[in-house]
């Protein structure tokens, strides 16, 4: 006994000596060691470019804060391809010309689009100005944008002249600072100390309790039957929390993502939150009919503005949030424990590109989401109640009224009244037929609404979608080409990742035949469901097979394709992209993973999986954190609106601007104003009647002295120009109603 006892006595000591001399290198301080901090400024989220052209010099003035060594700079250039050719130059130059960083790369191994390090050591004196020249050699790339304030956190201040003119902002242009520290081993190896004591802690544990001990105690932790009974909802609650960090750090606080369409939305939302309906231009004075899009996504950005007080813009973000909760929701309703393994699917990073913006698709999604389960239901259940019918309808109607093409879903139960009415003609079963009659009576109720509400546009704004979607001139082969590159990005969206740089480079005529091995590849899952179903169903027939909850998921996503690259052709409107195919991907991975659970489930490996894609999430959300994501106090939003409000400060309050050059994305910012133009054949009272609803006529100053130099517009307008000019604005200001 005394024995064993000296012997767990000398192991503790020894165990401890050599904890203590790992501890006394860890914590001993490396020599000769610098710390490297990545300094980037916040690019322009819109495609602006300073363009870097051949044979020309871009020079940049970089005015030093302070002492500071780099150890290269950062760029982030675009318009390159795999075949550009030639070099890319970097030479800075001390206030005595003397060459201090030199720096020429082959524009080939540039990625586009990412920050690229050029590397080299320079050092730079506080208030001593340096120049740096970029010059490009056989290729033409392109600096993103930089809006002013965007550049503070560098060391530098930056002024960049193109043709020897000073440009307003900077270029994508930043530096790896380098400062020297004293550091630890035990910092350099992250979590080595915490690494060391716990495998101290656990031979000790070994040492004195044994370790078959030790697995058993830990063996009576009831992990499996905590994790089989909340595991489900913990990691869906979980998912719903990254999406939202990720949402709200990524679309608000680090950055904001306004297209055209976004800025109509939340230009309808807030009069409608103002109490003015349809009106798009109420708050402007003008009875504008909001047509453009169906008015159900402003409503929803509209109520969350009502209900929490939120900015249009932040609430257009809850709205997001919370739909992503409701699918989440959805999903755990419908497919109990395995909803975790379907709420992937929000983890696409098209799905997230969407949620970033303020688009419809998003709660689109759900109410699409929502109508094909219904479908199933009412499809696979012998005597729905009337109620089923009721949804089915509300979320058809639903998606209808958050975008237009979402009365395809009404093409979709054609079909299956045409399988149910096959069913009744083969087997004579009214059971059939009642399904077929209560299908079309719900398809034709959603259609006579649908319908009214196209008619209402077309009385009011004289379009029934609000603009003519007839046919312009379209490059056929450029639209073929974004339409395979589209379905690739959604393909390889789908796992979270780009596509990889060896298919991308594959010209267009061979990613046709990866496009083409994808989809047999997913026509072989579905085939081999079906076989599937026969085995267990011996007198199994296609039609019931295709009313199953994955078939109707997979139809719907099919036919959403389908029917969109066919409109696509024969009308005009944005090209192919992530937008508008990933409502369909949804739905389809959706369904492809029911095809999938059976030969997965209760495998080994699935439960690794799931342990996997937890860990993953879990260091996302502490990576957000991390890396400052969260940080308020930098609100890429906020210092948005002070430009927009510096940018309007000289414009009263229902005014119309004149060839209006301010920021598109603030529409909704200003809702009392309105654009507006001139032509040459315009007198001043034509502007007072086709402006009736604005108090104020606004144009920049530079603009109305061209249009003075151009003796073209009608003595009534120059006059009230002229008048304008002599108050030495910005802006000028014109009134046009009695002050």
């Amino acid at each position: 006994m005394k024995q064993g006892f000296g012997k767990k006595i000398i192991g503790s000591l020894m165990i401890l000596a050599f904890f203590g001399a790992v501890m006394l290198v860890l914590t001993h301080t490396a020599q000769n060691s610098v710390r490297t901090t990545e300094i980037l400024p916040g690019i322009n989220q819109d495609p602006v470019y300073v363009t870097c052209e051949e044979g020309e010099s871009l020079e940049v003035s970089l005015q030093a804060k302070e002492d500071f060594t780099i150890s290269g700079f950062q760029v982030l250039l675009v318009n390159m391809g795999q075949d550009s050719r030639g070099t890319l130059r970097f030479v800075v130059t001390d206030p005595s010309s003397e060459i201090v960083f030199s720096q020429t790369i082959p524009v080939e191994t540039v990625t586009p689009g990412k920050w690229f390090l050029i590397a080299g050591n320079a050092a730079f004196t506080a208030g001593q100005e340096y120049k740096l020249s970029v010059m490009a050699d056989s290729s033409s790339p392109y600096f993103m944008q930089v809006p002013a304030g965007e550049g503070d956190k560098l060391p530098f201040v930056e002024q960049v002249y193109k043709e020897g003119k000073a440009l307003e902002w900077g270029i994508s242009l930043g530096v790896n600072r380098v400062e020297q520290v004293k550091v630890t081993y035990g910092e350099i190896f992250y979590y080595s100390i915490p690494t060391a004591l716990l495998a101290a802690v656990i031979l000790l544990l070994f040492l004195w309790a044994g370790k078959e001990r030790v697995f058993k105690t830990i063996g009576r932790i009831p992990f499996g039957t905590f994790i089989k009974k909340y595991g489900n909802d913990l990691f869906l609650l979980l998912l719903f929390v990254s999406i939202c960090i990720s949402i709200y750090s990524r679309a608000y606080l680090k950055g904001v993502y306004i297209s055209a369409d976004s800025a109509g939305y939340l230009r309808e939302a807030v009069n409608l939150a103002a109490g003015n309906g349809f009106s798009y231009d109420g708050l402007a004075g003008y009875d504008t009919w909001f047509a453009n899009w169906p008015i159900l996504y402003p409503a929803l950005i509209a109520a969350v503005m009502f209900l929490t007080g939120a900015k249009a813009y932040l609430a257009s973000k809850i709205v997001a949030m919370v739909t992503a909760g409701l699918i989440l929701l959805l999903l755990r309703r419908c497919f109990g424990k395995h909803a975790w393994l379907y709420g992937l699917c929000l983890t696409n990073i098209g799905y997230l590109n969407l949620s970033y913006y303020t688009w419809s698709e998003i709660p689109f999604m759900l109410f699409l989401l929502c109508f094909a389960l219904v479908l199933s239901q009412i499809l696979t259940r012998e005597r729905p109640a009337a109620s089923w019918y009721m949804a089915l309808g509300l979320s058809g109607i639903c998606c209808f009224l958050t975008r237009y093409y979402g009365i395809f879903v009404w093409i979709v139960v054609g079909l299956y009244l045409l399988a149910l009415i096959g069913l009744y003609w083969k087997k004579k079963e009214k059971l059939f037929l009642g399904k077929a009659v209560r299908l079309g009576v719900t398809a034709f109720v959603s259609g006579v609404l649908s319908m009214g509400y196209l008619l209402m546009n077309k009385v009011m704004n004289g379009m029934a979608s609000g603009v003519s979607r007839t046919m312009w001139w379209d490059d056929y082969q450029t639209l073929t080409n974004d339409l395979i590159e589209s379905l690739l990005t959604e393909f390889f969206n789908i796992f979270s990742l780009q596509i990889p740089e060896l298919i991308e480079g594959f010209p267009f005529q061979i990613k046709l035949f990866v496009v083409a091995g994808i989809l047999i590849g997913i026509g072989w899952l579905v085939f081999r469901n079906w076989e599937a179903h026969q085995k267990v169903h011996g007198d199994f027939n296609v039609a019931k097979w295709a009313f199953t909850r994955e078939m109707v998921l997979v139809s719907m996503a099919v036919a959403y394709d389908v029917i969109f690259i066919g409109i696509r052709y024969v009308s005009s409107m944005d090209s192919f992209y992530f937008r508008f195919f990933e409502p369909a991907t949804f739905l389809l991975c959706i369904g492809l993973l029911g095809m999938i659970l059976p030969y997965v489930e209760g495998k080994r490996g699935f439960h690794y999986f799931a342990g996997m894609v937890t860990v993953l999430l879990i260091t996302s959300v502490w990576s957000v954190f991390y890396n400052g994501g969260m940080d308020r106090s930098d609100n890429y939003y906020q210092a948005l609106e002070g430009q927009w409000e510096k940018a309007y400060e000289q414009i009263p309050e229902k005014s119309v601007v004149i060839f209006n050059d301010i920021d598109f994305r603030a529409s909704f910012y200003r809702p009392d104003v309105v654009e507006g133009m001139i032509t040459p054949e315009d007198e001043f009272a034509d502007l007072l009647e086709t402006y009736y609803g604005s108090d104020y006529l606004c144009i920049r100053a530079e603009f109305a002295k061209t249009m003075l130099e151009s003796g073209e517009y009608k003595e009534s307008v120059e006059s009230k120009l002229r008048e304008g000019l002599g108050k030495e604005m910005e802006f000028v200001v014109i009134p046009l109603r009695q002050q």
